[in-house]
């Protein structure tokens, strides 16, 4: 009798952990794969649980004390050094260690973040992964309220706009990538509606589409390059000066500064809309 109430009291036990997957344990270690996780994991405020980190994550400062655990290529012994309880990724940058990590016991669950609205939903699973589900919480109502504000001081009409993602060959954000959302949300009207997300592009294109503003998401160590690229001299966005290189990490990371790029493409809209009402007057 005494063996089968210790018994039942086992079950009960492990059926209680098992129906609260989400409690918070001081043994949780994670290793983001990839930047963008590693940003939403320290903007979350779980940075204590992050162990081991990417090669290419360089933000915030406070990560880079981590270990590194490689790039596309990733270091499986010093991932299996570290005992990790996670490994998140996302868009699949490393589904080809899927079944490694399987065979090797190891939790790896990947996030896809190919549009805007996808980002506060994941931050809201991946705090839950971590027992802390009011961090993920905090995270989408703060985006949501962030993203409201920033509809409501659009500019007063579309520019047309041009971002490219890469120069050899030419490649853009099309529509229906998730810069092309933000595009989009900061009040622009993107030239390129390829379906693809990153088509490669012609100058005939842009030159036919004439552009209010052309933004750069590559390292460019001089803008004139793109002047004096054959026959863009006659864009609008050369002819007013409407070209901005900015920093690709806030583009190409989905994650919590994607807010911080919004407003910088905003303002560059309405300013670019204030100056041909003002040429036009």
């Amino acid at each position: 009798m005494k063996q089968f109430k210790q018994v039942i009291s086992v079950i009960f036990i492990l059926t209680l952990i098992l129906s609260n997957p989400i409690q918070a344990r001081d043994d949780v270690r994670v290793i983001s794969l990839v930047p963008s996780q590693t940003e939403m994991l320290f903007h979350l405020g779980l940075g204590e649980y992050v162990t081991g980190i990417s090669d290419y994550c360089n933000y915030p400062e406070e990560s880079r004390s981590r270990q590194k655990v490689g790039a596309l290529e990733l270091n499986i012994e010093r991932i299996m050094s570290l005992r990790p309880t996670l490994l998140v990724d996302v868009n699949n940058m490393h589904k080809k260690y899927a079944l490694l990590f399987s065979q090797l016991g190891l939790n790896y669950v990947n996030f896809t973040v190919t549009r805007m609205d996808q980002l506060p939903k994941m931050a809201e699973e991946l705090a839950k992964l971590i027992g802390k589900p009011e961090k993920g919480a905090e995270f989408a109502a703060e985006w949501h309220k962030k993203i409201s504000e920033i509809s409501v001081s659009l500019p007063s009409e579309k520019p047309k706009v041009y971002f490219e993602i890469w120069d050899t060959p030419m490649q853009a954000a099309g529509a229906q990538s998730y810069i092309g959302d933000m595009i989009r949300t900061a009040g622009g009207d993107n030239i390129v509606t390829d379906i693809s997300e990153f088509p490669v592009v012609n100058s005939e294109t842009i030159l036919h589409a004439d552009p209010d503003v052309i933004i750069i998401a590559y390292p460019l160590t001089d803008k004139t390059s793109i002047e004096k690229r054959p026959g863009w001299q006659k864009l609008r966005a050369v002819r007013n000066k409407q070209i901005y290189a900015l920093d690709q990490d806030l583009f190409i990371r989905p994650g919590p500064r994607n807010l911080d790029a919004l407003m910088q493409l905003r303002d560059i809209f309405r300013k670019a809309v204030s100056g041909r009402e003002k040429r036009a007057k």
